[in-house]
């Protein structure tokens, strides 16, 4: 099913979610898998569509929950606050929280999306915890950006589209936990 990204969507992407199902929304570069990050099941269900078991990123709402799910120092904290909301994909190291053990894998580290888009931002916000954010593909395939190619590849996902196809690369990721920092993949973001 497809429905547009507007008030009403955000509470119906929420009540699947809470399902403990996969949806597949926009964000400010690609469109995106999407699943509670708490539920260790739906993130399951997630990886075995994806033919994939790798660490995966998660959004929050705001900056201000960084501290939550992984540690900053002073100067990354400038520079998070410059690049973000963004298209960008921070790394941290990970501090204990309530994420699913599955979020990270094997890693120390977390990736995190603050995006300059409201319709995810406002999912977390009524949801009450981080989703996960993988581009919509298959392992080692590249991202699906065209809903109507999205919708056949995936037809048993809840699409919630607000453009018909986009162009991007994907956001930047930026590993913060090396000094000085590095960029892991080029994407939108310019620094």
């Amino acid at each position: 099913m497809i429905y547009p990204c507007d008030k009403n969507s955000v509470a119906k992407a929420v009540s699947i979610l809470k399902r403990g199902e996969i949806i597949i929304y926009p964000t400010d570069t690609l469109y995106g898998f999407g699943v509670d990050a708490t539920n260790s099941k739906a993130i399951k269900s997630l990886n075995l569509l994806k033919n994939r078991s790798d660490p995966l990123s998660i959004i929050l709402s705001s900056c201000n929950q960084i501290k939550n799910y992984g540690k900053l120092t002073k100067e990354n904290k400038k520079l998070v606050n410059k690049i973000l909301p963004g298209p960008f994909t921070i790394l941290i190291n990970s501090i204990k929280s309530n994420l699913s053990q599955l979020v990270y894998e094997s890693s120390k580290y977390i990736g995190i999306r603050v995006p300059n888009h409201s319709f995810p931002i406002k999912i977390v916000e009524m949801l009450g915890c981080p989703i996960v954010t993988t581009s919509v593909n298959k392992k080692n395939q590249t991202p699906l950006n065209d809903i109507s190619i999205i919708e056949k590849a995936f037809p048993e996902v809840n699409i919630f589209k607000d453009k018909i196809n986009i162009d991007s690369k994907g956001s930047t990721i930026i590993n913060l936990t090396l000094n000085p920092y590095k960029i892991i993949r080029d994407g939108d973001g310019v620094l």
